[in-house]
């Protein structure tokens, strides 16, 4: 018992010192706050986006994920619904797989890089971004429990 009391302030203290991914975002700038100003007064600066994946194509060396804007919560993830006239469009470098990508929420952190007006979903902006740093938000469920049905083989027995 003595152990944990020596074991739990430290935990503590770590949990409360670790950083999470909004926090490299600080000064960043969110998809409404860009759109709000100028063309030229955004680009090269940072900015934080998140939203569901909406396409995606990839090459052995990058990977370019676009996104609909939607709005980040405190720990910086996307909600499930979002404004389809509000893109993003991701550049990240490296592959990442297909599979990794579908049906899944993504968020990054980068630096603009280009801007475009577009009539395509009405009057919209589209957003580009090359990320500095990523995370992709899964919106798994459990395989069986009390209020699915059983899947994969397995019975949940009350």
């Amino acid at each position: 018992m003595q152990k944990i009391f020596q074991i739990l302030p430290l935990t503590l203290l770590l949990a409360a010192c670790s950083s999470t991914f909004g926090s490299a975002a600080k000064d960043a700038l969110t998809y409404e706050a860009a759109v709000s100003q100028p063309v030229k007064a955004i680009l090269g600066k940072k900015m934080i986006v998140g939203g569901p994946v909406i396409a995606y194509q990839y090459s052995p060396s990058q990977t370019q994920i676009e996104i609909a804007s939607a709005p980040l919560n405190e720990e910086s993830a996307p909600a499930k619904i979002a404004n389809n006239k509000d893109r993003a469009i991701v550049i990240v470098n490296g592959y990442i797989a297909p599979e990794e990508l579908d049906n899944v929420r993504f968020s990054a952190i980068g630096r603009i890089t280009d801007v475009a007006q577009i009539e395509r979903y009405g009057k919209s902006t589209v957003i580009m971004i090359t990320a500095d740093d990523y995370r992709i938000w899964r919106a798994s469920k459990p395989m069986f429990g009390p209020s699915s049905k059983p899947r994969y083989g397995y019975k949940y027995d009350l």
